[in-house]
Parts: C-alpha cells; sequence; structure tokens
C-alpha cells in the first residue's frame, strides 16, 4: 500500500492506493498534521509520493510523519518531458508539484484544456492535448484577494457577501469583484489555448473554487483530487505501484 500526498500552502490532501483503488483520507490542516500521526502509522504504507508546496517546517514535518509511518519517501519534482507530458516552463524543474502532478492527470484526456486550481492561490495552466504544457497563470486566490483589501481598506474586506449578477452591497461588490476577477484570468488563459483551434475544456479543482464555474466560458469539468489522481498516475508508471 502507498500514501499519496498533496501539501499546499495551508492544508494536505492526502489518499491511500493499493490494488489500483485511490481512496481519499479526511484533509488536514498544515498546523494539524500531528493528527496524522498514528493512522498512517496503522496504515504501515511502504512508499510515499508527495507533492509539497508548503513551506520547509511543513516538508520536514511530513517527511518526518512519513518516516515514522515506515514508508519511503518520493517528492515528486516537476521533469521536462515524462508522463506524458511536454513540460516547456523555464527551467522546467521550477513548475510546482502540484500543478506538475495535475498535469500528468490531465492529459490523459486526451484533449486541449486549462488546469484550474483554486485555493490560497489560483493558478490556470494551458495544455494541449498533445501533452505540451503551455504555461499559465498564477494571482492570488478568493482568501488572499479579500485579504488585501482588509489590509488596504476601512472595513470593505470584512463585509460579508455574495456573488450577483447586480451586486447591490458592498459585501456582494467584494464577493463578485473577486470572483470576476479569477474567472477573467482562467477565460483569458482559454482563449489563448483556443486560438490554436477547437474549445478547450476547463478542468477545475481545489477547495476554493465554489461559485467560480458559472462564470467561465466554454466547457467546464470539476474534479475533487486532480493533483492526487497525477499521483497515482506517476506511482503506477514508475513501478511503485505495488
Amino acid at each position: 500500500m502507498m500514501l499519496l500526498v498533496d501539501a499546499g500552502n495551508s492544508r494536505v490532501k492526502w489518499a491511500t492506493l493499493a490494488g489500483g483503488t485511490l481512496a481519499p483520507g479526511a484533509p488536514r490542516a498544515n498546523a494539524d498534521l500531528e493528527s496524522l500521526r498514528a493512522l498512517w502509522s496503522e496504515l504501515r504504507p511502504e512508499r510515499a509520493w508527495v507533492a509539497c508546496v508548503a513551506d520547509d517546517a511543513t516538508r520536514a514535518r511530513l517527511q518526518e510523519l512519513l518516516q515514522a509511518a515506515g514508508a519511503t519517501v518520493h517528492w515528486l519534482r516537476a521533469a521536462a518531458h515524462a508522463h506524458g507530458v511536454i513540460n516547456l516552463y523555464q527551467p522546467p524543474e521550477s513548475l510546482g508539484a502540484d500543478r506538475y502532478a495535475a498535469l500528468v492527470a490531465a492529459q490523459r484526456l486526451v484533449q486541449d484544456c486549462v488546469v484550474v486550481s483554486v485555493g490560497t492561490a489560483l493558478t490556470a495552466d494551458m495544455l494541449t492535448r498533445d501533452g505540451r504544457f503551455l504555461g499559465g497563470c498564477i494571482v492570488p486566490g478568493p482568501d488572499l484577494m479579500r485579504g488585501a483589501l482588509l489590509r488596504g481598506t476601512a472595513r470593505v474586506g470584512t463585509v460579508a457577501g455574495e456573488v450577483a449578477r447586480f451586486p447591490l452591497d458592498t459585501g456582494g461588490a467584494v464577493s463578485t469583484g473577486i470572483a470576476l476577477a479569477l474567472a477573467g484570468v482562467v477565460n483569458g488563459m482559454r482563449a489563448r489555448l483556443a486560438e490554436a483551434g477547437g474549445a478547450p475544456l476547463v478542468l477545475l479543482t481545489g477547495g476554493a473554487r465554489g461559485g467560480l464555474r458559472s462564470l467561465l466560458d466554454g466547457p467546464v469539468r470539476e474534479v475533487e483530487d486532480l493533483v492526487l489522481e497525477g499521483l497515482a498516475c506517476i506511482a503506477a508508471e514508475t513501478g511503485r505501484n505495488p
């Protein structure tokens, strides 16, 4: 049995992989990783594949917890050409491990797509049907945008509100503005990829994606655990899947 771990800036998502079956576990906040010690030790995984973009302290904590559980730890690093993805990032290894794993999972669709993850940050990455990663955007996610308003204005960032077609209160204006700003990035990436022909699919993942789908152009598919799916593909293709 193997553990797959997606360590983001604020929380860790994980799953077990055995016999080709991916079974997600309950996510943990980065500050609450110690709660995984007993659980992972009971699972006794042989190996662990980790996509980590968290800080050094979180990385060190994960290393210690996984080793304590008995796992050999493999830290994912983006490659120039592997797992069906031609990575044109410069330099290739500087691409975030989470983005890379999501691209690996996405390229199995054999369709032009924009891979969008919405969390602490939003990333929107262009992938052609033949597996070429053409680049993408990184912008603050919803909470960071709201936090910037909180720090830079008087009371605006603290007012709650819903996304609305015609926002008529401050809370709605903030929420709608944030959603439209994020949608504009995604739609812009999709339009650039569409210039090559076809109608790219938007693959939408991430815990902060709520409310964004209805603002996006073209076909959209939501995927709950795209990074973990990519890690599962990588583990299988490298011969380390039990």
